[in-house]
């Protein structure tokens, strides 16, 4: 994309051909463009003559715009997607493994001889002399 192709396009919207620079010629094309977009009938129409004339009228701001505003190098990537919900019921299954990855086995299995259940092994407690 040229630098000069908005200019074009402001010069194509107000009907404007090569020859025709000075500030007159521009205006009374603005007026024309106008009268043919108004802006409660046509908003857009109308926004992009008066986008168009403010270019050509000060053609050095638009520049001075262009060259100070930082372009950014890739565009924004999109955002990330939401993790699906979890199934009903996910959370008490969750725990379940959870307390079956730390039981005690060889205890079960021991006590599943005897028919007692198995004893848990005691904490040894530090006591603190006194």
């Amino acid at each position: 994309m040229s630098r000069l192709t908005p200019c074009e396009e402001a010069r194509a919207a107000l009907g404007l051909g090569e020859a025709e620079e000075d500030p007159a010629a521009i205006k009374r094309a603005y007026r024309r463009a106008l009268a043919d977009h108004p802006p409660d009938t046509d908003p857009d129409g109308f926004r992009r003559v008066r986008d168009a004339y403010e270019l050509l009228r000060d053609p050095w701001a638009r520049a001075e715009e262009l060259l100070l505003r930082p372009t950014p190098a890739a565009p924004p990537p999109a955002p990330p997607t939401a993790p699906p919900a979890a199934p009903r019921g996910a959370t008490a299954v969750a725990l379940l493994r959870m307390a079956a990855a730390r039981a005690d086995t060889e205890a079960w299995a021991i006590a599943e001889g005897t028919g007692l259940r198995p004893r848990r092994p005691r904490r040894s407690r530090k006591v603190e002399p006194s």
